[in-house]
């Protein structure tokens, strides 16, 4: 009867070690699943941060050329290429991302335009980060200072 009972406590014994190897492996599986959720999640965010900074570069080109109407030069200012890139940080004075903006003056006489195209980067510029552009024409008509054209998620066409 002792072996009986010997061979029984063996048999738990190892039954209990598949069991533990078994709800290990489905732990693990689990947590892949999840660090895949969050990757996803992350890239998400970044995407909706990448087009919120590209929405904030137009409007600060949109108060600059609003304030100064021949920003960045002057009245005889014959430079029709310019750009600028401003970081972004909050509150806590941690980045956040950046934008550029690219401004296009070679239509400002001839049609009235000025084109515009901004650039959001979610992140650090050297690690992997989101981008979203935005091209926009701003009419530069007195009394009509408006955008005409606006196209979001383009790619970049200056």
């Amino acid at each position: 009867m002792r072996e009986n009972f010997r061979q029984k406590r063996g048999f738990l014994l190892i039954f209990a070690l598949l069991l533990t190897i078994l709800i290990t492996l489905i732990a693990l599986g689990l947590l892949g699943l999840r660090e895949g959720s969050y990757a996803s999640s992350r890239a998400a965010i970044n995407s909706i941060q990448a087009r919120s900074l590209a929405r904030s570069g137009m409007g600060d080109i949109w108060v600059k050329l609003s304030k100064d109407p021949f920003y960045p030069g002057g009245v005889g200012d014959d430079q029709t290429l310019f750009s600028f890139r401003e970081d972004v940080t909050d509150q806590a004075n941690n980045p956040v991302g950046s934008y550029q903006v690219i401004l296009d003056r070679s239509h400002r006489l001839t049609n009235n335009v000025l084109r515009i195209e901004c650039t959001g980067i979610a992140g650090q510029l050297d690690e992997k980060s989101s981008h979203f552009t935005i091209y926009a024409e701003l009419s530069t008509l007195p009394g009509d200072f408006r955008f005409k054209v606006w196209q979001e998620g383009t790619s970049p066409k200056l």
